[in-house]
C-alpha cells in the first residue's frame, strides 16, 4: 500500500549546495508537513519492515530531505547504514554494499558461517579471495548481516539517487529485502520520479513522499537564505514561473539574474527556459583546462585532488578552485564531488562521444585499481591489444573472486572484444571464460553466444569439446543437445575426464526429453570414463546418475550405488550425489526419509550461497507438500524456488507444482494459468518431463470439475509421452489413475483396462505403495463401472491396504470416496456414510474444497438418517473408541489419516454430544453402553 504527500507544500530543499543554509534557518521554507511524516514513519510501532520512498524530478530536493531522515533517525538511536551511489559508481561491482556494511563488518559478520563471511569480506574488498565467490553467497552474507544488526538495534538502510545503485548492490539487497520483512528494519530511498519502479521495496508497506515544487514565497526565502538577495516581485515571478517551482533551478536562475546586474527590465533578461542550457552556460564560463579537470571527475568515481592531478599530468588546484567559486564541485575532505549529480551529467553531456572515449582511454592509464581500469577500458572502443585485453582478464577474474559476477562477465566479453586478430588461443580462452562468466550471472542466452564463438573459431580437440558441451546443456530445443554432444564426444578424443562429462550430459538430456534406456547408457560410459579420470567428485556425480537413470528404468533404489557415490562427493549441490538420492528416495514414496534429506541439503546450500541448488531443493520439498496435502507450504516452497530461480535467469519448473496446489485448493483459474505457462515454457524447450506435469495439472483441474472430455485430452496426452519413455517405473508421474477416472467416466472401458493392467505390472514389479494403491483404486474403478461391485469393494480394500504405508491423505480420501459410492451402489447405506465421511474429513481438513462438495453430495444420496441414527458420526465414534482405548490425539490423527486439528474439533463436538468434558468420563460413557449413539 502507498500513502502519496501532493499539494502546494513549500519546499528548501536542494543538494550539498544549499544543506548548511538550510541547516542554519529551520522551519523557514514550508518543510513542516514532509518532517512530520518522515518522524511519522520513524516513530511507527510496527515490528516489521516497512519504507519510505522520496521521489521527485532532478533538483527538487529529494536528497535534503533523504540526509534529514538519516540525521532524524540518527537522534533516535537508529544504526544508519547509508549510500549515495553517483552514475559514474553505477558500474563498479558492490559499490553500494561497500558504503553500507563496510563500517559494520567488525561487528556483524563475526558469527556467519566462514563461507559467507569470506565472501562477504572479498566482496567488500577487505581481503582478497583465491577462489570466485558466488554472487549467491555474498546475498545470503548479507541477509545475515542485515538480519543481526536489525535484532541488536533499530536499523535504518537509506540509499540516495537508487537509480544510480550498482547492479550487484541491487541483486544482493533484493535477496536479502525479500527474506527480512519481519525484521524492524527501515528502507529509505530517494530517486527520481521518471525511474522504474523499485524492486528492492515493492514488496513493502510503503510509505511515499512525493517531492512537490515551491512555493512563491518559499522561493523567495530560499534565494534569500542561500544567496543573500531579496528579489522584486517582478523577478521573482520571473524564477518562479521559469523554474516551475524546481529549488535548484531557482538557485541557478537567481544567480543568472544577480551575474548579470540585476537589471530591472527582468521582462527582457534572455533567462535560459531549461535547466541544461542554464548549466551549460556557467560552465562555458570557465578555462577550457578548468572544464577539462571536470570532465575527468565526471567520468570517474569521486577522485581525490591527487588523483586528478596524476590524469592532468599537472598540478589542478587552480581549477578546482575556479569550480569551487563558481559552486560547481566541493573538494573538502580532498575528494572531489559536484554539488549536484546534475552538475556532473551536464559536465559529461557537454562533451562530445569522442572527447569522453579518450577521456575513459586516458583514465584507464593513470587509475590504479585494476576493476576501475577496466571500466573504463570498457566504455572505449575495442582496439587490438594483448595487453589492454590482459587488463580486462585480470579485473574479470577479481570482480569474479568478489562475487559481482555480473560486472566479470562484461569485463570477459570486453577482453575477447581486445583480443589481436588471428590470436586463436586467446580468443578461444576469452570466449569460453566470458561464456561461463555470463552463465553464473545467469544470463543464458549471453552465454550461448560466446560459445557458439568459441566453437566457431577453435580446433578440434578437448577444449572445442568442451564448449560444445556448454552449448549442448544451453540448447532450447533440448533436443538439438544431443547432435552437440556427439560432436563433442568426437573432439573429445582420448581425455577421458572430459569424455565423461560429455556422457553425463548426453544422459541428462536424454532423459528429460524421455528416453530412459538412452540416459542409462550414457550414464554407464560416464561412470567408465570418470573410473580413468582421477576426479573423485566427478566420479560419484556420475554414480549418483547412473543410479538415478537405473530407477527411472526401473531398476529399484539402488542404495549401494548412492553409497559409493556420496563416499566420493559429500556436497549439497542440484547436482550432488545427495540431491539425486533424495529425489529418488521421495519418488518411491520415502518422505520422511526424503523431507529430512532436502532440508539439510536447503541448509547447507543456503549457507554457502548456492542459491540455483536450492532453489532445486525447495521445488522438492514443494512436490512433497502436495503430496502431503500441505498445499500451502507447497505454494510458498514453489514461489521461494520461482525466486531464486529468476534471480538467476532459470527456467521455471516449480510453476507447476505451485499450479497443482492451487488445483488441489479448488483455485482452478490460477492453476490453469500459471499450468498454462509452465506447459508454454516445456514445449518451448521440447522438455517432456515438465510437459507431462503441466499436462497433468491442467488434466486433474477438469477431473476436479467433472469435465471429464477435456480432462481426458490433457491426461491422455500426458500419458502417451510417458508411457513410451518411462514404462517400468511412474516416480512422480502421477497422471495415469487421473486419465483412467476420465475413461470410466466416459465410458472407454478398453483404454482404461490397458491402462490399469499396465499399472498393475508396474505395481507387481516395485511394489510400490503409490502404484499399488492408486492403480487397484483404478481397476475397482473399470470393475464397478461393469456393475462388479463385490470385485470392486475387495479391490478397494486392497487399496486402502496399501495406503497404510502411503503418507498421501489426499489420494487415501479419493479412495475412500470411490469405495463409499461402490458400497452406496451395493445398498450398504451405514458402511457407505461411515466411509463416505471419512473421505469428507479428509478433504474437509485438507481444503480440498471441490472434492469435499463431491463428497458431500455423495453422503447427501444415501439419505437423513433415521432417529436412532441420530448421534455421533463415524468419523466421531471411531475417534470415541480410540480416546477410549488409550489413544492421544497424535496417535489417533495418524491412525485414522487426520490431523490433530480436526481430531480435537470432533472430539470437542463428542463432548458436547455426549455431555462429557473428560476423556475419562468419555470413556466411561462408553464402556455403559454398546457403543456410540448410532
Amino acid at each position: 500500500m502507498h500513502r502519496c504527500i501532493d499539494g502546494q507544500l513549500l519546499r528548501s530543499t536542494t543538494k550539498a549546495t544549499i544543506d548548511a543554509v538550510m541547516a542554519s534557518a529551520p522551519g523557514t521554507v514550508g518543510r513542516e508537513s514532509e518532517l512530520a511524516l518522515i518522524s511519522a514513519f520513524l516513530d511507527s510501532a510496527s515490528g516489521r519492515m516497512s519504507a519510505l520512498l522520496i521521489e521527485g524530478e532532478a533538483g527538487i530536493g529529494k536528497s535534503w530531505l533523504w540526509r534529514e531522515t538519516l540525521r532524524v533517525a540518527d537522534e533516535r538511536g537508529y544504526r544508519v547504514l547509508a549510500s549515495q551511489p553517483t552514475e559514474s559508481e553505477a558500474e563498479i561491482g558492490f559499490a553500494g554494499l561497500i558504503d553500507l556494511l563496510g563500517s559494520w563488518m567488525d561487528e556483524a559478520a563475526t558469527d556467519l558461517p566462514e563461507p559467507q563471511r569470506l565472501a562477504l569480506e572479498a566482496a567488500l574488498m577487505r581481503t582478497s579471495s583465491d577462489t570466485a565467490s558466488g554472487k549467491g553467497a555474498v546475498a545470503v552474507a548479507v541477509m545475515g548481516v542485515l538480519r543481526k544488526l536489525a535484532r541488536s538495534a533499530p536499523t535504518m538502510l537509506a540509499i540516495d539517487d537508487a537509480q544510480w545503485l550498482d547492479g550487484p548492490t541491487r541483486q544482493a539487497l533484493g535477496f536479502a529485502l525479500r527474506r527480512l520483512d519481519a525484521e524492524p528494519i527501515r528502507v529509505v530511498l530517494a530517486r527520481r520520479t521518471d525511474w522504474r519502479p523499485d524492486a528492492l521495496i515493492e514488496h513493502l508497506d510503503v510509505t511515499r513522499l512525493a517531492v512537490p515544487p515551491l512555493s512563491l514565497g518559499a522561493t523567495y526565502q530560499l534565494v534569500r537564505a542561500r544567496l543573500g538577495v531579496s528579489l522584486g516581485r517582478p523577478a521573482l515571478v520571473r524564477v518562479h514561473k521559469t523554474s516551475a517551482g524546481n529549488p535548484f533551478f531557482s538557485l541557478e536562475l537567481a544567480r543568472t539574474w544577480i551575474d548579470r546586474g540585476g537589471v530591472a527590465d527582468v521582462g527582457h533578461l534572455p533567462v535560459p527556459e531549461r535547466l541544461g542550457d542554464l548549466l551549460r552556460s556557467r560552465l562555458i564560463n570557465l578555462s577550457e583546462g578548468t572544464r577539462r579537470v571536470l570532465l575527468l571527475a565526471a567520468a570517474m568515481a569521486p577522485p581525490s585532488v591527487i588523483e586528478l592531478g596524476r590524469a592532468m599530468a599537472r598540478p589542478v588546484e587552480l581549477d578546482i578552485a575556479q569550480a569551487e567559486r563558481a559552486g560547481i564541485i566541493d573538494s573538502s575532505g580532498g575528494t572531489v564531488r559536484f554539488t549536484h549529480p546534475l552538475m556532473a551529467a551536464t559536465v559529461y553531456e557537454m562533451s562530445t562521444a569522442a572527447e569522453r572515449r579518450m577521456v575513459h582511454r586516458e583514465l584507464a592509464d593513470v587509475v590504479m585499481d585494476a576493476e576501475e581500469r577496466a571500466r573504463h577500458l570498457a566504455l572505449t572502443p575495442p582496439v587490438p591489444d594483448e595487453t589492454l585485453a590482459a587488463v580486462l582478464d585480470e579485473a574479470a577474474i577479481r570482480a569474479a573472486m568478489r562475487g559481482a559476477t555480473d560486472v566479470a562477465a562484461v569485463f570477459a566479453q570486453r577482453a575477447l572484444e581486445f583480443t589481436v586478430p588471428g590470436d586463436l588461443d586467446a580468443a578461444f580462452r576469452r570466449a569460453t571464460a566470458a561464456g561461463e562468466l555470463a552463465l553464473a550471472a545467469g544470463d543464458r542466452s549471453r552465454a550461448r553466444a560466446l560459445f557458439e564463438r568459441a566453437v566457431a573459431d577453435a580446433p578440434q580437440g578437448p577444449g572445442r569439446a568442451e564448449a560444445l558441451r556448454w552449448l549442448a546443456e544451453l540448447s532450447t530445443p533440448l533436443g538439438h543437445g544431443l547432435a552437440l554432444c556427439d560432436r563433442a564426444l568426437v573432439d573429445a578424443g582420448p581425455e577421458a575426464a572430459v569424455a565423461s562429462r560429455i556422457h553425463r550430459t548426453r544422459g541428462a538430456i536424454a532423459y528429460f526429453i524421455g528416453d530412459v534406456p538412452v540416459a542409462e547408457h550414457h550414464a554407464r560410459l560416464g561412470v567408465e570414463l570418470a573410473e580413468c579420470s582421477g576426479d573423485d567428485q566427478a566420479l560419484g556425480m556420475a554414480i549418483a546418475e547412473l543410479a538415478h537413470w537405473t530407477y527411472c528404468g526401473g531398476g529399484g533404489v539402488r542404495r549401494d550405488l548412492f553409497q559409493r557415490a556420496i563416499a566420493l562427493d559429500g556436497s549439497a549441490g542440484a547436482a550432488s550425489p545427495r540431491s539425486h538420492m533424495a529425489k529418488v528416495v521421495m519418488d518411491n514414496d520415502g518422505h520422511v526419509e526424503a523431507r529430512g534429506l532436502l532440508a539439510l541439503l536447503l541448509d547447507e546450500t543456503m549457507e554457502t550461497g548456492d542459491l540455483y541448488s536450492a532453489s532445486t531443493h525447495l521445488f522438492h520439498l514443494a512436490e512433497l507438500d502436495v503430496w502431503a496435502g500441505d498445499w500451502r507450504g507447497a505454494i510458498g516452497h514453489a514461489e521461494e524456488s520461482l525466486q531464486l530461480r529468476q534471480h538467476l535467469d532459470q527456467a521455471s519448473a516449480p510453476l507447476y507444482v505451485e499450479a497443482m496446489a492451487r488445483a488441489c485448493l479448488g483455485d482452478v483459474d490460477q492453476a490453469r494459468r500459471i499450468a498454462g505457462a509452465g506447459l508454454a515454457e516445456a514445449r518451448r524447450a521440447e522438455d517432456v518431463v515438465f510437459c507431462m506435469q503441466n499436462l497433468h495439472v491442467l488434466g486433474f483441474v477438469e477431473i476436479s470439475l467433472g469435465n471429464h472430455q477435456a480432462a481426458q485430452a490433457r491426461l491422455g496426452e500426458a500419458t502417451d509421452l510417458m508411457r513410451a519413455r518411462w514404462n517400468r517405473e511412474f516416480g512422480d508421474c502421477h497422471m495415469v489413475p487421473d486419465e483412467i477416472e476420465a475413461l470410466v467416466a466416459l465410458g472407454d472401458l478398453a483404454r482404461a483396462d490397458d491402462l490399469a493392467a499396465w499399472m498393475d505390472e508396474v505395481a507387481q514389479a516395485t511394489q510400490r505403495a503409490w502404484t499399488l494403491a492408486t492403480g487397484a483404486r483404478s481397476l475397482a474403478l473399470i470393475q464397478a463401472a461393469r456393475n462388479d461391485l463385490d470385485s470392486a469393494d475387495a479391490t478397494l480394500e486392497q487399496a486402502l491396504a496399501a495406503h497404510e504405508r502411503l503418507p498421501m491423505p489426499f489420494e487415501l480420501g479419493r479412495t475412500l470416496l470411490s469405495r463409499g459410492v461402490v458400497q452406496r451402489r451395493m445398498k450398504h447405506r451405514a458402511a457407505a456414510r461411515d466411509t463416505l465421511e471419512r473421505a469428507l474429513a479428509l478433504f474437509e481438513d485438507l481444503g480440498a474444497n471441490l472434492w469435499a462438495e463431491r463428497a458431500r453430495s455423495e453422503v447427501a444420496r444415501i439419505g437423513v438418517r433415521s432417529g436412532a441414527q441420530v448421534g455421533l458420526t463415524p468419523v466421531e465414534q471411531r475417534i470415541a473408541a480410540l480416546v477410549a482405548e488409550g489413544c492421544i490425539n497424535g496417535e489417533i490423527a495418524a491412525k485414522l489419516s487426520l490431523s490433530r486439528k480436526t481430531v480435537e474439533a470432533n472430539l470437542s463436538r463428542t463432548y458436547r454430544k455426549l455431555g462429557v468434558r473428560s476423556r475419562t468420563e468419555l470413556a466411561a460413557t462408553l464402556s455403559t453402553r454398546q457403543g456410540p449413539a448410532t
